[in-house]
């Protein structure tokens, strides 16, 4: 590659703190027989790396570099942690790159006349002006819609992204070449087993992730809430000895999201206290328009000021990594699609014991919904939608551009073949586990832990997930479904695992649920975003375009406004926040 190719390289949103972190290297460059590397990468279990290459690096970049050198087909299955780099071999130019399954660390790419442009920032690949920059509607409506598949295409024709979890090659003169190099596990262990066995497995596990990821030196800060995920993280840190300070957010007497009274106790549990911002305190948006002009692609972050906010306050108490509790609704529960598993490995019995109601009666529409119409064929499927006049859809996960979005626009760019074709592929028989496989391998995930870890970046800390460390993630979803949910109960091994770890009071079941952010965010779309969207229906950008009807899009806000719809209320951010970024984009 060229010199001009190589500058377009080097990571450029990254954290860099002084006296730096043997665990991290941002924009590091290291080089090994001939491999050049240029990271930003966050290794873990480092010594079992080295045991497997035969090196004695420290730094993530050496590591790679070495790992690389040694197999360059295997080196990724050596990897933990969260990384995205890129590797060329300086005599040949063969290039590889490659983002680990979680994709907080952002990765794009350009193909040119003088042959290949990577970076970590859009703007970067920008700023070459041999890249077609045109803008892809298709891309910029599946954005604007809340469509979770996406693909690796960018609101730019001319720019693509690495998907998490996969590895780009590429060889001067040839073709780039993408595929995954890591995989979910295809197979749920289907027998019920007894919890205790399991739960001291998963406490091991959850150990070794959490002491990875706290600070080598100094304090540790944890993104704390109520529930049973971020505590999990939180209460381990605390038993393995850790300087550890939650930071919590708020809510007012009788808002969903109130946490306030479990989050205290936890912290209590452990002789401290929790750091508490108040909610409403928290805007959306500071400046609307501001924020879309510098925001370099239309996929914006419904909570980006509420996490920039936690992030802040994180930093301020001395700390320097973040840890959250993101990963434990992917591995921990799921959805009441287990009852499909259930009748199809016929266990009637058990499914209907199931949905037996507190008066002991049943919820036979629910078993109808969730444990018999995912097992139809899929022609008599076909058959009833049409029937019903309505689109057909593969199964629950599949989302549809909402009502304000034209037939003719969808039909003439394919939209919904292409967010098809771009879904990843089930590899499990099993419904429980293909709900786990899609809730981390959509792209729309990685997307959002990439902007996560950018806006906590910001304020100078680093974004760590012990729970989706790698070890963690594969024996969890392997487990059966009994673990994540039994008799209306959720996250039973979870639960288990942090016995003596939290207060009983905070594990035990709930009459409903916790912690739901739909009230502070129905809030402030009506106070912040509606008096901006209502000035705009006359002359949108997404109108014009053939995209979107702006009496169907003003007559969603209207009930928006009057009704209590979280859903409609996350479709209308996406479509709102799309309308800014094309004003300020595609003047």
């Amino acid at each position: 590659m060229s010199d001009e190719h190589e500058a377009a390289l080097p990571v450029t949103r990254i954290l860099v703190r002084a006296g730096g972190d043997p665990q991290r290297d941002a924009s590091a460059d290291a080089e090994a027989a001939g491999w050049r590397v240029v990271a930003d990468a966050t290794l873990y279990y480092q010594a079992d790396l080295r045991a497997r290459i035969g090196g004695a690096a420290v730094r993530p970049a050496e590591l790679i570099a070495q790992a690389i050198a040694k197999d360059p087909q295997r080196a990724l299955d050596w990897l933990e942690g969260d990384y995205a780099f890129v590797a060329w071999k300086q005599d040949s130019g063969e290039t590889i790159a490659a983002r680990d399954f979680t994709g907080k660390r952002p990765l794009f790419y350009a193909t040119v006349p003088g042959g290949l442009l990577i970076a970590s920032d859009v703007r970067a690949l920008l700023a070459d002006p041999t890249v077609n920059r045109s803008v892809d509607l298709a891309r910029v409506a599946a954005v604007a819609a809340g469509l979770w598949a996406h693909g690796s295409a960018t609101a730019y024709q001319g720019i693509h992204e690495v998907p998490a979890g996969s590895v780009l090659r590429w060889r001067p003169g040839g073709a780039v070449s993408i595929t995954p190099h890591w995989k979910t596990p295809e197979h749920l262990e289907a027998r019920r087993q007894p919890l205790d066995d399991a739960a001291a497995e998963l406490r091991v596990l959850l150990d070794a992730a959490v002491r990875e990821r706290l600070a080598q030196d100094g304090r540790t800060a944890v993104s704390l809430s109520g529930g049973w995920d971020s505590t999990a993280v939180y209460g381990t840190a605390k038993a393995l000895g850790a300087d550890v300070h939650g930071v919590s957010v708020s809510y007012p007497e009788g808002d969903p999201g109130r946490e306030d009274e479990f989050i205290r106790e936890v912290t209590a549990f452990w002789k401290t206290s929790p750091d508490f911002l108040d909610v409403d305190e928290i805007p959306l948006a500071s400046d609307w328009n501001a924020e879309a002009t510098v925001r370099p692609l239309p996929f914006a972050h419904a909570y980006e000021h509420w996490n920039r906010a936690i992030a802040a306050r994180a930093r301020a108490s001395g700390a320097s990594i973040l840890l959250d509790g993101v990963g434990g609704d992917q591995l921990f529960q799921c959805g009441d699609i287990f009852l499909a598993d259930l009748l199809r490995s016929g266990q009637w019995l058990e499914a209907v014991q199931q949905v037996r109601r507190p008066d002991h009666s049943h919820d036979w529409a629910r078993l109808k919904t969730w444990g018999v119409d995912p097992l139809l064929p899929r022609w008599w499927r076909v058959r009833r939608a049409r029937r019903q006049n309505r689109v057909f859809t593969e199964d629950y996960l599949e989302r549809l551009p909402p009502r304000w979005f034209r037939h003719s626009f969808l039909r003439e760019h394919q939209l919904l073949e292409s967010e098809r074709a771009a879904r990843p592929l089930r590899r499990a028989q099993s419904a429980v586990l293909a709900e786990g496989q899609a809730y981390i391998e959509f792209a729309f995930f990685p997307r959002v832990f990439a902007l996560l870890s950018g806006f906590v970046a910001d304020a100078g800390l680093e974004l760590r997930s012990p729970l989706l460390d790698q070890r963690l993630v594969r024996f969890a979803l392997q487990r059966p479904w009994s673990d994540r949910v039994d008799g209306g109960e959720t996250k039973n091994l979870l639960r288990r695992a942090m016995r003596g770890r939290l207060p009983d009071s905070v594990l035990a079941p709930r009459p409903h649920r916790t912690g739901t952010t739909n009230g502070y965010f129905l809030r402030r779309l009506r106070a912040d975003a509606w008096p901006v969207a209502r000035t705009q229906f006359s002359t949108l950008r997404l109108g014009e375009l053939g995209i979107v009807d702006p009496h169907e899009l003003e007559r969603a806000w209207q009930h928006l406004l009057q009704h209590e719809d979280g859903e409609l209320a996350a479709r209308l951010f996406f479509t709102f926040a799309t309308e800014l970024w094309l004003r300020s984009h595609l003047p």
